[in-house]
């Protein structure tokens, strides 16, 4: 049954895959610079080695959250169990693994609806946003112990909304500027122009596609992941292996990125900005670099959708206001604050509804 449930974990990755593929290689397919069928093979390959390689070490941050908001099973809660005997340990890692299937299948949905209107949504916030509105009905926050521990960990979250794409925005402003004043014009004048550019492309686009399975691979699986059991040696299976954990996530989120990518991917890579080919390759750099520094300095999984749009906008000023399409990225700002609330909306009511079976 445990292995059935982890199925909404898989649609969860496979969402996420439909809506990531873009953040990669976007604006090298806008651009005419590589073809979409080769774009989604390279970025399911590394997406898959990221996931295999690193993911794990995310793991267990999506972890504290969902402990603290009663959807991960407690220490205490695992040792009372294995106290008690087999039959209480199978029944708080099936109730734990329903738990999950309730947050991915909420979050999923989320994201998938987004992915099918196009908009470049974060799959990590729907994630959260779902496990917050879970814990909203079962978590006591009228408790000052639980706010203690929760609302730190939101406001992490929940600042990633502007720090992150503000962060991509700047940084790729001045890598944009500086390649406009210095490179741009030598490359063009160079024989062998195409094939550079190709080939940078492609080396950017594996970078990004690189850290997308580092970075988001935790947010596929990591509610199926019992850190506790792993620590005790119980019931040892892939639940409990960290880095197999993350590469299933991995996996699923590259099946996404093969069957329903390209409907995201050509948003980002035409609607919101102008780009040159060049610019474009730029844009993947300065996204894939604020995955990698937003990551080390918030110390949690964050968005590469907010990366990329903000590294987008910031080439897109640097030829000035009128060069940037606003009205897109007003929908694209109303999905990204959308996406969590209706995420934590459809939890908060199935719990609701399924409130005496983890009474």
């Amino acid at each position: 049954m445990i292995y059935l449930l982890l199925f909404a974990g898989l649609f969860m990755g496979w969402s996420l895959g439909t809506n990531d593929a873009a953040n990669a290689f976007g604006t090298a397919v806008a651009t005419g610079v590589v073809k979409y069928k080769h774009a989604v093979t390279i970025i399911a390959v590394l997406v898959i080695i990221g996931a295999f390689l690193g993911g794990d070490n995310n793991i267990t941050k999506v972890s504290e959250l969902s402990e603290s908001n009663k959807v991960v099973a407690s220490e205490q809660e695992v040792m009372d169990a294995i106290t008690d005997g087999d039959e209480a340990v199978q029944e708080l890692r099936l109730k734990s693994a329903w738990k999950a299937f309730i947050i991915f299948t909420c979050a999923g949905l989320t994201v998938f609806l987004m992915s099918y209107l196009k908009f470049p949504v974060s799959a990590n916030q729907s994630i959260t946003g779902a496990i917050i509105g879970w814990g909203l009905f079962h978590a006591d926050y009228s408790d000052p112990a639980v706010l203690a521990i929760n609302l730190p960990q939101i406001g992490k979250f929940a600042s990633t909304w502007l720090l992150n794409p503000l962060g991509a925005a700047i940084i790729s402003y001045v890598l944009v500027t500086l390649s406009h004043k210095f490179v741009e014009e030598r490359l063009k004048n160079l024989s062998q122009y195409d094939l550079m550019i190709k080939i940078g492309y492609i080396g950017a686009g594996a970078f990004a596609s690189y850290s997308i399975g580092l970075n988001s691979s935790a947010n596929v699986t990591a509610l199926y992941f019992d850190p506790y059991f792993a620590s005790t040696g119980v019931a040892a299976n892939l639940l409990t292996d960290a880095r197999m954990t993350a590469t299933i996530g991995g996996i699923a989120i590259a099946i996404g990125v093969l069957t329903f990518s390209k409907r995201v991917m050509m948003t980002v890579g035409t609607s919101i900005a102008t780009l040159s080919q060049v610019d474009g390759f730029v844009v993947i750099l300065a996204m894939a670099s604020t995955i990698v520094l937003m990551g080390e300095w918030m110390g949690i999984p964050v968005s590469t959708s907010q990366a990329v749009v903000g590294a987008v906008i910031g080439a897109g000023l640097t030829k000035g206001v009128k060069n940037v399409n606003f009205g897109v990225m007003k929908n694209i700002a109303l999905a990204w604050v959308g996406s969590p609330t209706i995420a934590g909306v459809l939890t908060y009511l199935v719990a609701l509804l399924t409130k005496s079976f983890f009474a």
